[in-house]
């Protein structure tokens, strides 16, 4: 008897994992996936799993913040200050990292787009309130690349004092003459030598 039973609970139990319901991914099943892509360098099965995120819910902040990174990756600015521009509408915590991450986004698109007052304004903001910002998603990027893309966009709009300033977050100890057109090489130099560190 006891046999019987036990043959019978076994029977159940493997009737009852054969009807358990299928389990469906939800959009930060998606958007998590997209990082880890992200992470190996393949943007374009990334973008795709963001999408999917952001198709299952339209507000899902991170999805934005992420195919806007992924659009950054490929060159495309404009389709990165879209993506960027929108995430960043929707949210309603202006501490949260996700929006420091889209502020940097969109400010390195802005500089690459040549529209370097946005960049400016952009880049003054995330530097404003995280001064020692961090992409969580690359460790290649934090805040001094922050500073140098709003002291080379200064320089490009012909600010050179602004710029010089920028320059002197990260080396104090650095002058120029800005008044003078071998100051002014020395501060472009200066700053393509902190972008190559």
């Amino acid at each position: 008897m006891k046999k019987n039973t036990l043959i019978l609970a076994l029977v159940l139990f493997v009737g009852l994992m054969g009807c358990r319901d299928r389990i469906e991914p939800e959009s930060d099943d998606f958007v998590e996936y997209g990082w880890a892509l992200y992470a190996d360098r393949d943007y374009r099965g990334a973008l795709g799993q963001f999408e999917e995120g952001l198709g299952l819910d339209s507000l899902y902040i991170d999805g934005y913040n992420g195919s806007g990174w992924c659009y950054v990756e490929f060159n495309s600015a404009d389709s990165a200050i879209t993506i960027f521009r929108d995430g960043l509408d929707y949210i309603t915590v202006d501490s949260s990292q996700v929006r420091f991450e889209m502020l940097a986004g969109l400010a390195l698109s802005y500089h690459a787009s040549g529209d370097y007052v946005r960049a400016i304004t952009r880049g003054t903001e995330l530097y404003t309130y995280r001064p020692s910002f961090e992409f969580t998603h690359d460790w290649r990027i934090d805040y001094a690349d922050i500073i140098i893309l709003v002291a080379a966009s200064h320089f490009a709009e012909g600010a050179f004092g602004e710029s010089l300033i920028w320059v002197q977050k990260l080396d104090e100890d650095f002058t120029a003459n800005i008044n003078t057109n071998e100051g002014r090489v020395l501060l472009i130099k200066k700053i393509e030598s902190l972008q190559n560190i």
